[in-house]
């Protein structure tokens, strides 16, 4: 059973110092350079090797990595194990602004984490980046239970950067603005060179749960959103590609790091307005990012679709999703599936003829799945 978490008012000076110290040394050029053109995992490494180095005023952060080290003499005053989290007192646990680089493709590991840091930090899994039977190395129950409690926000970064912005967030959310709970996120190892930097308005966005990649280019027959996150923004993104240049299809692209973020924001703006008929209306991150058109929307993940589904009643057009279990006969969702897809939603939606899907199954070669 998980232990009760700390709540704001457990957070002392001593640990809302070492939380702007870390955002310090975390804002670092050189780190900075260092994630643009690493994986998540490569970038969450390094965050953790960061902030590990012994900090000239003292300020640090505890990191625990799970998997452990070649030596006990590596150890260095922020790398902890998580004993003394576990042993000591509610208190003494949260001093500290905690990393905890997590190794586990089950719920039971994830809840025995959750325990040891008594439901507060965040968490790294890097389980995905071994092989495993599962979509993203996770037992499907592991994202269903992320996507439903309460207490923690999961994330899944798409690239380097997108780790180091989701990370500061949550460490100024946590740690300086008093926030309970966790937050979680994954991290893949694939490279991410070619993804655009982020502006200071994708950093912020990125938290929230979504941000625009590419906008829809020249004037197209017609035009479609993609959405994609973590290693699935690749192909969204190689898609967005094919529907261009084989089809003549606009596409704008989007990077949601959250779609359960998205989600619980959609329905606390759902419910505040429900209770309030006579006052301003308020609008979620997700309706105001997508509110301005009404071109169909295909949000794509690398684990189950129920992740992506989770915003479709909230999309104010022509909407489905896609995930790890949207075909049985696919190890992984194609560029040329999400084309195919893409097109078959834009010819119910009456955007273009119905046929074009049928053509695109047999020019990528996918009438053989059916």
């Amino acid at each position: 059973m998980r232990k009760s978490r700390p709540h704001a008012s457990n957070h002392s000076l001593q640990a809302q110092r070492a939380a702007a110290a870390c955002l310090r040394r975390l804002g670092e050029p050189a780190l900075n350079a260092r994630c643009q053109s690493a994986s998540p995992l490569e970038a969450m490494r390094a965050i953790a090797d960061r902030l590990e180095q012994e900090a000239p005023d003292g300020n640090h952060a505890w990191v625990v990595r799970a998997a452990g080290r070649a030596t006990d003499s590596s150890l260095q005053p922020g790398n902890v194990s998580a004993w003394p989290l576990w042993f000591g007192d509610q208190r003494a646990g949260s001093e500290r602004p905690l990393l905890y680089m997590a190794h586990s493709g089950s719920l039971a590991g994830l809840h025995a984490a959750l325990s040891e840091s008594k439901g507060h930090g965040i968490f790294c899994n890097h389980m995905e980046a071994l092989r495993s039977r599962w979509p993203r190395g996770m037992h499907p129950s592991v994202p269903l239970w992320l996507s439903s409690d309460a207490d923690g926000t999961p994330y899944d970064p798409a690239s380097g950067a997108e780790a180091l912005a989701i990370f500061r967030s949550a460490l100024q959310a946590l740690y300086l603005d008093g926030r309970p709970g966790f937050f979680y996120l994954s991290a893949h190892g694939d490279d991410s060179d070619d993804t655009p930097a982020l502006t200071d308005s994708n950093v912020k966005s990125a938290f929230k749960g979504m941000y625009r990649i590419s906008r829809v280019r020249g004037v197209p027959a017609a035009s479609i959103r993609l959405l994609g996150a973590g290693n699935a923004l690749q192909h969204v993104r190689h898609a967005a590609a094919l529907l261009r240049n084989d089809w003549g299809i606009g596409c704008e692209v989007w990077s949601c790091p959250s779609y359960t973020r998205l989600a619980r924001d959609g329905r606390e703006a759902d419910r505040w307005n429900m209770l309030h008929p006579l006052s301003k209306k308020r609008t979620s991150h997700l309706q105001s990012c997508l509110s301005s058109s009404r071109a169909p929307v295909v949000a794509v993940t690398g684990y189950a679709r129920h992740v992506a589904s989770q915003i479709g009643a909230m999309v104010p057009s022509a909407f489905t999703a896609l995930g790890a279990d949207s075909h049985p006969q696919q190890s992984q969702l194609s560029p040329q599936w999400i084309a195919a897809v893409a097109l078959k939603l834009l010819g119910d939606a009456g955007d273009i003829s119905k046929r074009l899907a049928g053509e695109a199954l047999e020019r990528y070669a996918l009438t053989a799945l059916s």
